[in-house]
């Protein structure tokens, strides 16, 4: 496999009009984020969240290195000044090692081989009334949120919106928009669990207008939420890849993203409508979009790919090279929140808020203006606060969280709600959301863990009996063959 990849870089540096990215950097992220073949046995083990992250990893720092050997665009984003390896590649490479070891040496802490007692499940009935309830009690809180309280991305509108509801109303629809992807989740699981066809129909409309709220609102993740939910459940479930929901995933990446992209920057940019205007003249807008995807999609000043939105590698090399020279360390402070995660703000009028994406725009001076937010991406925000020391320590850190996670709700044993739910909840926030802040990742992840811990103790009444994975039971040995009991006669 590696000498294969090898090989792609040879041709795509030879046929390269650019600049071509480092060899050896993109040849060590590629052995290091496909290690995880020497171990996985299931796509639902122990070892598939260590994979789904290295997948994640190589996308935001390797991907978009990669297309550019095949494109006209420039160069890479990390140079290295004539060495073979860049500052920030390395960074990146400890980083993506430290994460691995962390993984590896919780799976072996943790001991799953250990006997455990059956863990227990949802009934099918509270599954099916509960996910519609919670999906549409979330939905309608996220429509009216972004629609009719926080118009804007601004600070302003923020500020605003906050005000005009207050802190325990503002709290109670920030808890309700976090029931909708357990809404998608439990329907999913119900659908993949136990086979009823009749929700093939209901999930499909779930996915679709999911992808309508998305666009009203200007949020992708929102539109992408539920095929990806839908797509990981399969996945977990069955412990195979559903090839129909993947083919139609990339058919979205490739024809509805630049949609999104022209929408954001045609319509509700340069025209200025509100949400609640381009929900009323739905029709219009989505017409004036169509019109305008070629141009803001094409040319110089062209909208962001998908794959060039999903890198991080520009972003670290920023906080790499700066930090200590241009900016001082942050010594923890961005994480501060974290430590605060169970304190609600109606108990606290003063907990504080770190917006750490704007300040790292004010800090590193990357963009004009207070709005603008830069993503620092967890291995560059581990930087900014400890430099080296949290490289290694934090990523190993995370790894050993998720390890955690892999060993002791591994859907290979068995496949319950809580074991799905806690392992979707750590691969959107710890995994897919790498290129984030930390503290607002993990703050929503112990939260979730706790309201998963809740709807456990309130709905998990039943043995789970969708077991996927028993250990093979030695035989007895047989008789007068006791000298060699492994050997059958």
């Amino acid at each position: 496999m590696n000498v294969a990849f090898a090989l792609l870089l040879g041709i795509g540096s030879a046929t390269s009009n650019s600049a071509a990215p480092h060899f050896i950097y993109l040849s060590l992220l590629f052995a290091l984020c496909s290690s995880f073949v020497i171990d996985i046995d299931r796509l639902n083990g122990r070892h598939a969240l260590l994979a789904l992250y290295l997948l994640v990893y190589f996308v935001s720092y390797g991907a978009l290195d990669v297309a550019r050997l095949f494109s006209e665009e420039a160069g890479p984003l990390a140079q290295s000044d004539g060495a073979l390896v860049s500052k920030t590649e390395a960074v990146i490479l400890v980083g993506g090692f430290a994460l691995a070891a962390g993984y590896r040496l919780m799976l072996y802490i943790a001991n799953t081989d250990r006997t455990r007692r059956v863990p227990r499940d949802w009934s099918v009935r509270s599954i099916l009334i509960a996910g519609p309830v919670l999906w549409g009690i979330g939905t309608y809180a996220t429509y009216d949120w972004y629609v009719h309280i926080v118009t804007d991305t601004t600070n302003e509108a923020v500020r605003r919106g906050l005000a005009s509801v207050g802190t325990l109303t503002a709290s109670a629809y920030i808890l309700m928009q976090m029931l909708q992807p357990i809404g998608i989740l439990l329907l999913a699981y119900a659908w993949r669990a136990f086979a009823p066809r009749s929700l093939l129909p209901v999930i499909v409309g779930m996915v679709i207008l999911q992808v309508l709220l998305g666009f009203v609102i200007d949020i992708k993740g929102t539109a992408m939420i539920g095929g990806i939910l839908v797509i990981i459940t399969c996945v977990l479930v069955d412990g195979r890849l559903p090839k129909s929901w993947l083919v139609a995933f990339v058919m979205f990446v490739v024809l509805v993203f630049p949609i999104f992209q022209a929408y954001r920057v045609a319509i509700h940019g340069d025209r200025g409508l509100s949400r609640t205007a381009v929900l009323a003249n739905f029709g219009t807008v989505l017409e004036l979009t169509l019109a305008q995807s070629d141009k803001v999609n094409t040319g110089s000043h062209r909208a962001q790919t998908f794959l060039e939105r999903s890198t991080v590698k520009g972003s670290t090399q920023v906080i790499v090279e700066k930090t200590g020279v241009e900016a001082d360390f942050q010594r923890g402070n961005t994480l501060t929140p974290i430590l605060a995660a169970f304190i609600p703000r109606i108990l606290w009028t003063d907990k504080p808020d770190i917006p750490t994406g704007q300040i790292m725009n004010k800090v590193f001076h990357v963009a004009e203006g207070d709005d603008v937010y830069i993503s620092p991406s967890h291995l560059g925000e581990l930087y900014w606060n400890f430099g080296w020391f949290g490289v290694v320590i934090g990523m190993a850190l995370i790894g050993a969280i998720i390890g955690w996670v892999g060993a002791c709700f591994n859907l290979a044993e068995y496949r319950t709600v809580t074991r799905i739910l806690v392992t979707v909840v750590t691969i959107k926030q710890m995994i897919v959301g790498i290129e984030g802040v930390i503290a607002a990742q993990y703050v929503v992840w112990l939260r979730s863990l706790a309201g998963i811990g809740i709807l456990h103790l309130i709905f998990a009444r039943v043995p789970a009996v969708s077991l996927l994975f028993r250990r093979p039971q030695t035989p007895a040995p047989a008789a007068g063959n006791r000298l060699y009991p492994n050997l059958l006669t």
